[in-house]
């Protein structure tokens, strides 16, 4: 599916509730996001969102990456550096990039998510309802995976995948992966303790 906001998604269990406190970043403090394309063979290229995870690399999605192909960030050329199918992260490596790095902290309740709309970045506020375990199935047929995640009260788009969730100084919290085909509202996210052991990695 071109230009898709997120995998089809079922939640099988709750592990716990979410942090409280939080809300929209200070722009001084918010992570900005990034546009990744990903074209192959002439065909329309595949959208998501990074967010700069510092030396040159940026933190996405893995699933806009599952086609090949070749990927850009903010117009620059990027390459796989790790790719994990089970979490839906993978880490480019960007040369030329500038940009600060993130910061993580553990989940909140009152977020917001960093976007792009019209190619500019946006504030979308957002809500941590409690963390899930998660059982994903991208397409019919395809493999199911387990990961744990946040459940989020918040409207995503086709393109908001790797979109960072952030609480009020800026930290990054998750990042999203997926969205409700029945609920506009729900959305859901890797939580940050999976994607700090991946950027350690």
């Amino acid at each position: 599916m071109r230009r898709r906001a997120a995998a089809a998604l079922a939640v099988l269990a709750v592990a716990g509730p979410a942090g409280c406190g939080g809300g929209a970043p200070r722009a001084d403090r918010a992570p900005r996001p990034l546009r990744v394309s990903v074209t192959q063979d002439g065909r329309p290229a595949e959208i998501a969102t990074g967010v700069a995870a510092g030396d040159g690399r940026v933190l996405t999605v893995a699933h806009v990456l599952a086609g090949g192909g070749r990927a850009r960030v903010a117009g620059l050329p990027a390459t796989v550096l790790r790719l994990d199918e089970r979490l839906d992260l993978a880490v480019l490596a960007v040369p030329g990039l500038r940009a600060r790095g993130l910061r993580l902290a553990p989940s909140a309740g009152g977020v917001a998510l960093r976007v792009l709309r019209d190619g500019r970045p946006r504030t979308v506020r957002a809500a941590v309802r409690r963390t899930v375990i998660a059982h994903v199935r991208e397409a019919p047929g395809d493999p199911v995976r387990t990961r744990p995640g946040l459940e989020l009260a918040a409207h995503v788009v086709a393109g908001d995948s790797g979109a960072p969730v952030t609480d009020a100084e800026g930290r990054v919290v998750g990042v999203v992966f997926a969205s409700s085909r029945d609920r506009a509202d729900t959305a859901w996210a890797v939580g940050a303790a999976a994607v700090r052991a991946l950027l350690r990695r």
